[in-house]
């Protein structure tokens, strides 16, 4: 491989990785359009709760986040992606996610779990964006939510938002 050839296989998986980065961001801010943004219109998934259309599948989501999480948090780790082609890739990446949820009583919970993607990704007009993802559950839980506002806790006075308001926007770092 050359030189120019190995350069364009990084600069395209940095591109790939960012876009996966933007699936979490999305989520975890309730980003309809950012979500949407990751994925081809004639994207697939398949989620088990979710098996079709991607952006289908983001009008799903998004509604879902909002009416039964309080919050959720997720990170993505052991990102390995191949190239098939110069515009068609396949990735593999963990995702670790927590979030907070009130049962019909009022009680929250905490709901950690860990999945993994396996993507297809396809770069069209120059952008790489998923044509397909599957989601794998490895392990989930479920316990009392023990979330601290007290002692040195009290001091985080930056709190993260549930949309466009957070912080991460006005860093310019979402487009």
């Amino acid at each position: 491989m050359s030189s120019a050839a190995r350069i364009r296989a990084l600069a395209d998986k940095q591109a790939i990785h960012e876009q996966m980065c933007r699936y979490i961001q999305a989520v975890d801010r309730c980003d309809l359009e950012l979500l949407k943004s990751t994925f081809h219109h004639d994207g697939t998934v398949i989620f088990g709760i979710f098996d079709g259309n991607a952006h289908a599948f983001c009008d799903y989501d998004i509604p879902f986040i909002k009416d039964n999480l309080i919050w959720a948090y997720h990170r993505i780790a052991n990102v390995l992606i191949e190239f098939d082609s110069d515009t068609l890739a396949r990735a593999e990446s963990y995702m670790l996610g927590n979030a907070a949820a009130a049962l019909p009583d009022g009680t929250r919970i905490n709901c950690p779990d860990n999945m993994r993607y396996r993507d297809v990704w396809e770069k069209r007009d120059g952008v790489w964006k998923m044509r397909h993802r599957d989601l794998v559950m490895d392990w989930n839980g479920c316990w009392p939510y023990a979330g601290r506002e007290d002692g040195e806790f009290a001091a985080y006075r930056i709190q993260g938002s549930r949309d466009r308001n957070d912080r991460v926007y006005q860093l310019g770092l979402v487009p």
